[in-house]
């Protein structure tokens, strides 16, 4: 069941069928690798994408050059391989990677292979191929490509919940021009809303933030705060347990310090990356304060089964970002 359950969720980041013919050894490690390169574990992910990535599966090959480069804050050779593997695939945001000009060996002028104009001539060419037969991505990386905001506004209308979460972003980060008062907070509102109802759980937690600071009904903060927790997402499931714990009681949840402790139980045993850990760890002394022993052990089963029936915790890290 939880097989599935992470696959449905992966599937609104990434597809999970591979680009090759994988093995189910094979398979299930590339899984497995990209639960963890979405807890930000850009190191234990490289030996589990390794394996489906030499088999050729594009997905694994981008990923596996990500968590090399951003465990070494560069892209190394390495990294610039699987990259150059995933693009000749036809991954997008492989080509986009390489198109850098800030690559230490665009600088020193030793990538060798492409340069970096042509790679970006050849995204932007590929992917304007691709829009034209309405993939949502494409439109995505010619946004990126800075060929119009349009492109970004397309791909949220025809319902690409990642592309709705990040035109939200940058039209509340002040980005497009809204001349009619409040027409700006309405349609961020809009897209947020749109991407939670999608499946996407980062914005079911950006959407419940939004709407808390903006005078939204209590009742659907409260919601979409459960919500995005049920969906793993690491800043929701620390912010639900103290809210189920009414540290403070703002969302007028039933008070259950047994689910807050499992809760925060689950992040602090958390290995990834980011400090969802030790968020766990200072949560767990304000929880237990009024607890009894018999109520921890009960959060500690909790804890059991949420993790067998739910998600994994994920920072849901953009692909193409950092």
């Amino acid at each position: 069941m939880i097989k599935i359950i992470s696959c449905l969720l992966l599937s609104v980041l990434f597809s999970c069928s591979a680009s090759a013919q994988l093995t189910q050894e094979q398979q299930s490690k590339k899984e497995r690798g990209l639960i963890l390169y979405q807890q930000s574990d850009w190191y234990d992910s490289q030996p589990l994408l390794e394996s489906a990535a030499i088999a050729g599966d594009e997905t694994a090959q981008y990923y596996l050059a990500e968590a090399i480069r951003l465990s070494n804050r560069y892209t190394t050779n390495e990294a610039r391989k699987w990259y150059e593997a995933a693009a000749q695939q036809g991954n997008l945001y492989a080509m986009l990677r390489l198109s850098s000009k800030s690559d230490i060996c665009n600088e020193m002028k030793s990538c060798g292979g492409k340069s970096a104009d042509e790679w970006r001539e050849q995204v932007i060419q590929s992917a304007q191929e691709r829009a034209k037969k309405n993939d949502t991505e494409a439109m995505t990386v010619l946004f990126i490509t800075k060929q119009g905001s349009s492109w970004l506004e397309m791909a949220a209308e025809a319902g690409d919940p990642l592309a709705q979460n990040t035109l939200a972003g940058i039209y509340e980060d002040g980005e497009g021009w809204f001349i009619v008062p409040g027409s700006r907070e309405k349609t961020i509102q809009k897209w947020y809303k749109a991407s939670a109802e999608g499946g996407y759980p980062k914005a079911m937690y950006f959407y419940a933030n939004y709407l808390f600071e903006h005078g939204g009904k209590k009742e659907e903060v409260a919601y979409w705060l459960k919500k995005s927790a049920e969906g793993g997402y690491v800043s929701a499931v620390g912010n639900y347990a103290l809210s189920v714990a009414h540290i403070p009681n703002d969302l007028d949840y039933p008070k259950n310090l047994i689910e807050a402790y499992g809760l925060a139980y689950l992040l602090s045993k958390f290995e990834g990356g980011g400090t969802a850990a030790e968020d766990g760890e200072r949560m767990l002394p304000k929880i237990t304060e009024n607890m009894t022993e018999e109520e921890i052990k009960q959060g500690l089963l909790f804890a059991e089964e949420w993790k067998k029936t739910r998600p994994p915790l994920s920072y849901f890290v953009p692909v193409y970002g950092y």
